[in-house]
């Protein structure tokens, strides 16, 4: 399984583990497939895709929005939680209450994300400081050498709640809730029992549990 440790809390490495959401999910996911051991094959986020396009890895489960163009290389299974993007700033920012307040702002995300994306189409004169990793780029905004940083609505609460303080979350969406998944090889033979096996474990709370334990909510919506 492909991975990028350094999305917590999907996935991210603590006192030399491998841990979080997506690891959890792995493990339980291949059990109800029937495989005994869980290898994780820890890249960089840009690696994911390709990963599994060259048969490296049979799936990739890294926190990865389900979008029509990443549905152009792969496929994507049943989402396991909804999620949307959220605005990072330092807790004493009393200057920046939403998006158009940073249209020249200096803003940290990490390298290859669909938040990426969006920071670049609707802050075309912004500063885009780019990372390998969610981690730093909280960092440089404790650090007070980035403005603001946009990612997923579950990093950030669970990463500004762990710096204790020095950062808040604004309260709005910037966008509708978008799915994440586990991506498989476009026409993969696994496709049917991975998704049969995730909406098993939707039911039987499963995933629910999952959800609460690293997110704070048993919702599939609890990252919109």
């Amino acid at each position: 399984m492909a991975i990028n440790p350094g999305f917590v809390p999907f996935e991210q490495i603590e006192s030399g583990k491998l841990t979080g959401f997506d690891v959890d999910l792995s493990r339980a996911l291949a059990r109800r497939l029937g495989r005994k051991n869980t290898t994780f094959d820890q890249l960089p986020f840009t690696s994911l895709l390709p990963a599994v396009t060259s048969g490296r890895d049979q799936v990739a489960i890294s926190g990865i929005l389900d979008t029509a163009t990443r549905r152009k290389q792969v496929s994507f299974s049943k989402p396991y939680i909804n999620d949307s993007f959220v605005i990072s700033i330092k807790s004493s920012n009393g200057s920046v209450k939403g998006v158009s307040d940073l249209s020249k702002a200096n803003i940290a995300v990490q390298v290859g994300t669909i938040p990426e994306e969006f920071v670049r189409a609707k802050l075309p004169k912004a500063k885009i400081v780019t990372v390998q990793d969610t981690p730093s780029a909280f960092q440089l905004v404790a650090q007070g050498r980035a403005d603001a940083v946009i990612t997923d609505a579950p990093v950030a609460g669970y990463y500004v709640k762990k710096l204790g303080g020095s950062l808040k979350v604004l309260p709005t969406p910037l966008n509708s809730a978008q799915p994440i998944a586990v991506v498989l090889p476009l026409h993969s033979t696994l496709q049917q029992s991975v998704d049969k096996a995730l909406a098993a474990m939707e039911a039987d709370g499963t995933l629910g549990k999952l959800r609460r334990t690293w997110f704070g909510s048993s919702d599939l919506n609890g990252g919109a």
